[in-house]
């Protein structure tokens, strides 16, 4: 059985940042003849993304100074992911596998502009399950409010539940419309595919329940992140009848649009993801009722990749690389 949790305290608007005023932030998004607006959006796995504060809860190769992590590594590392939000210059953006809340404030001091403070992301939030190392967090030129998280406590499959990440939604409000964005970081594949599929499923119930939940208050939506989950084992919807091509499973299912899959049916290439010699595609957008995917791009051509085209992983031992995840970037309109 699935048990909701609603964790407000995750709701973190940098206070001492934020002096925008909406008419600053608002210019920023296009408004067309229709009424809509739209919104760039970065979405980025940061691979084990920790500070240079030695809490204790870090994994083994963060733990310590001996273990090759320092605050100076941390430092060339949060440069490096200032230089490719620069370079995207997502209106929002949404990242998984950041340590805690106040790496956002970090963040925002690399990225704070003293001329043009419609250009800050003056908003944010962040959120991970009490036991976990990692979370995820938003950053947005755009106010965000009603901050909700959703966690699973499954006790009914016989056996130990593994750590499982909430599900954070937050709503950003552009020109006076509002779009609901649900953050997600799903069980890995570690421990075995299969094995671990029972835990997604109830991941991918819990995301299907968010979203006809919005679908009934006639709110907008979009989901994202790293669902651990490639597009092709997702179930597909075909037919020309409707722009849907992605049905999330719940108590009903959910029919949604993702951009993996193009007009005449094939994927997207490259993946966000290599693994083992081949792509994946685990990394995810998923528009809703009203809403609209345009301009999907993997971020590929960038220092994050290698000569070879491949997401350049992050070494500690050697403080190189980026993660071993591509971006994923879009326009989203409603």
């Amino acid at each position: 059985m699935i048990k909701k949790s609603f964790l407000t305290f995750c709701f973190a608007i940098l206070c001492f940042f934020v002096f925008c005023s909406c008419s600053q932030s608002c210019s920023l998004a296009e408004k067309n003849k229709s009424g809509q607006v739209s919104v760039k959006v970065l979405n980025w796995n940061l691979e084990t993304f920790f500070d240079g504060n030695f809490d204790g809860n870090e994994y083994d190769e963060f733990k310590n100074s001996s273990a090759g992590w320092s605050s100076s590594k941390y430092d060339e590392r949060l440069e490096r992911l200032s230089t490719l939000i620069k370079t995207v210059d997502a209106d929002i953006v949404i990242m998984e596998e950041l340590e805690k809340e106040e790496q956002l404030y970090d963040i925002y001091n690399r990225l704070c502009s003293n001329f043009n403070l419609s250009r800050n992301y003056s908003y944010g939030c962040f959120t991970k399950s009490e036991d976990s190392s990692i979370g995820i967090g938003i950053i947005s030129r755009f106010p965000l409010k009603n901050v909700k998280t959703f966690s699973l406590d499954i006790r009914t499959e016989g056996k130990l539940q593994p750590e499982m990440r909430p599900i954070m939604t937050a709503e950003v409000t552009v020109k006076e419309k509002a779009l609901t964005l649900a953050v997600n970081h799903w069980k890995s594949k570690s421990g075995g595919q299969e094995e671990t599929e029972l835990w997604r499923n109830y991941q991918e119930k819990l995301l299907a329940e968010i979203a006809q939940e919005c679908y009934a208050k006639g709110q907008c939506v979009l989901a994202a992140g790293d669902f651990n989950r490639d597009i092709v084992e997702f179930k597909r919807i075909s037919g020309k009848t409707s722009i849907f091509n992605v049905a999330l499973r719940g108590n009903e299912e959910v029919n949604v649009y993702s951009p993996w899959y193009k007009e005449n049916g094939e994927l997207y290439v490259p993946g966000s993801y290599y693994f083992n010699g081949s792509w994946e595609r685990i990394d995810h957008f998923f528009a809703g009722r009203s809403v609209t995917i345009q301009d999907f791009k993997v971020e590929k051509n960038g220092e994050w990749a290698s000569p070879e085209g491949f997401p350049l992983r992050y070494s500690v031992k050697y403080g190189k690389g980026w993660s071993d995840h591509f971006p994923i970037s879009c326009t989203v309109v409603w």
